[in-house]
């Protein structure tokens, strides 16, 4: 009659070192990554921040029933909403911004375009009798929660495009590529 070897319980050295050996690469993968995660939890897309933008100034017009601003900062890619006499109100940042007020490092800056879109004409209803340059606005203001006609023109990593914004809610009414 053989003898049947005892049972082991646990697991081998072996078993153990390439547990160790997994654990330690997707350990290396996860840190590998964590610095894209965070440098990309710094950026929103500008449109987002235009959108939330264009609805606290609404916000900021209609419920202090005073003129708010709506303007874009290029060298520190912000949206500002400011009151009649220049006061801050908010900002809403596209990039974090360091404690020194500036981005910190080098990014792709969005470039940010408003106009005003003016009343239409003709048999169609849809050309305007204004140039391009008479529409153009340094800023957009708001009063008591509605604001002139306007759109928005982001050109950002390549790429163009324009939103229209309802005047009164300050919610897009339409994007284009």
């Amino acid at each position: 009659m053989t003898k049947l070897r005892g049972r082991r319980d646990g697991f081998s050295l072996i078993e153990v070192l390439l547990t160790l050996a997994l654990i330690g690469v997707m350990v290396g993968l996860v840190a590998g990554n964590a610095g894209a995660f965070i440098s990309a939890s710094k950026f929103e897309p500008p449109h987002r921040v235009l959108k939330k933008a264009v609805i606290d100034t609404v916000y900021f017009s209609s419920e202090e029933k005073k003129a708010a601003y709506l303007s874009y900062l290029d060298e520190q890619a912000i949206f500002l909403i400011t009151d009649a006499n220049g006061k801050e109100l908010a900002t809403h940042p596209v990039y974090e911004i360091g404690k020194d007020g500036t981005l910190g490092q080098e990014y792709e800056i969005p470039e940010v375009e408003f106009r005003a879109i003016g009343p239409t004409s003709g048999p169609s209803g849809g050309s305007t009798l204004y140039r391009d340059d008479d529409l153009e606005l340094s800023r957009v203001g708001f009063h008591y929660g509605s604001s002139v006609p306007f759109e928005a023109v982001i050109r950002f990593r390549n790429e163009t495009r324009k939103w229209k914004f309802d005047p009164f809610s300050g919610y897009v009414l339409e994007a284009k590529p």
